[in-house]
C-alpha cells in the first residue's frame, strides 16, 4: 500500500496540468488523443516528455525532460505536461509488440502489418500521396465506380512507421485488416487487405449478393452453375461458379466440385 501511494504521488507531481515544455519539440501531431500522443511517444525512444492540448488535440513531442536547468512554464492555453516515466503500463500496452522492443537512441519502433515490431532510424521518412488502391477481393462484377469509392484516411504529414486506415467502399468490407504502413524509404507498404463484397442488413440472406466469391466456408471450389457435373441440379445457370442464393436459403452458397459434397455455405461476410 505504502508502495502504491508513493507511486501515485510521484505521478500527480511529474505530471503538471496548464503547463508546457516549450523549446524542445521535435514532432507534433494534430488531430490526435491524449492515449494516442503517450503512444507515439513511447514508440520514439528520444521522447522524454509531451505537451498535450486536449481542446486543440495537438501533441507534442519532446527530446527533453524537466530539470533544473529546463524548466515548464505556465501555459494559458490548457497544456498538460507528462514526461515519458509517467506513461502507464496500460498505454505501453497499446503499442502491441513495440511493448517488448527497446529501440536505440535516435531509433523509433513501429508495428508492421505483419505484426512484427522493427526499429526505424531517425530522421524518419515522410510518405508522400496517396497509396496504390487496395485490392478487391470478390468485386469483379461490381459497377467499376464501385472500386473507386474507398478512401484512405491521409494526414498532412505520414512519418515512417506511421499507419493510415482504409475506408472500403459501399457494400464492401475489409478483410485481413485496413490498414497501410509507411515505410522507412518512404514508400508506402503493398495492401495486404482486400476489401470484399458483402451483404446488407436490408438483405440478410444474401439474396442479392452479387460479388465474386467461389470458394466454400470449408475451403471447397464452387462448381460452374451452367456445368450438371458432379453434381446435377436445375438451378439457374449464374455466371461462372460464383456463390448465390437462389432458394432463400440461410446465405449464399453453392454446389461444389467434391463429388463426396452438394453443396455448402460460402461465408459470405454481413456488412457492418
Amino acid at each position: 500500500m505504502e508502495l502504491r501511494t508513493c507511486f501515485l504521488l510521484t505521478w500527480i507531481v511529474s505530471v503538471k496540468s496548464g503547463q508546457r515544455l516549450a523549446g524542445f519539440q521535435f514532432r507534433t501531431e494534430n488531430p490526435i488523443g491524449k492515449k494516442e500522443c503517450l503512444v507515439l511517444c513511447y514508440q520514439h525512444t528520444d521522447c522524454l516528455s509531451v505537451n498535450f492540448s486536449k481542446n486543440r488535440l495537438l501533441c507534442e513531442l519532446n527530446y527533453q525532460t524537466e530539470t533544473n536547468d529546463t524548466q515548464v512554464t505556465d501555459d494559458l492555453e490548457d497544456f498538460i505536461y507528462i514526461p515519458r516515466d509517467s506513461i502507464s503500463q496500460n498505454i505501453i500496452s497499446r503499442t502491441g509488440a513495440c511493448s517488448n522492443v527497446t529501440c536505440s537512441q535516435g531509433e523509433r519502433c513501429t508495428v508492421l502489418t505483419s505484426g512484427k515490431a522493427t526499429c526505424i532510424a531517425l530522421p524518419i521518412a515522410r510518405c508522400l500521396g496517396e497509396p496504390m488502391p487496395v485490392h478487391y477481393g470478390y468485386s469483379a462484377s461490381l459497377p467499376n465506380d464501385m472500386l473507386t469509392n474507398g478512401t484512405f484516411q491521409l494526414k498532412r504529414s505520414v512519418y515512417a512507421g506511421d499507419k493510415i486506415n482504409y475506408t472500403c467502399a459501399a457494400g464492401t468490407i475489409p478483410v485481413g485488416g485496413n490498414q497501410v504502413t509507411c515505410l522507412t524509404n518512404g514508400k508506402w507498404e503493398n495492401p495486404t487487405f482486400s476489401c470484399q463484397v458483402c451483404t446488407e442488413a436490408i438483405d440478410p440472406l444474401g439474396l442479392q449478393y452479387r460479388g465474386t466469391k467461389n470458394v466454400t466456408e470449408n475451403g471447397r471450389t464452387c462448381q460452374r452453375w451452367d456445368t450438371k457435373s458432379p453434381h446435377n441440379h436445375t438451378k439457374p445457370n449464374y455466371e461462372d461458379n460464383f456463390c448465390r442464393n437462389p432458394d432463400n436459403t440461410a446465405r449464399p452458397w453453392c454446389y461444389t466440385t467434391d463429388p463426396s459434397v452438394r453443396w455448402e455455405l460460402c461465408g459470405v461476410l454481413e456488412c457492418n
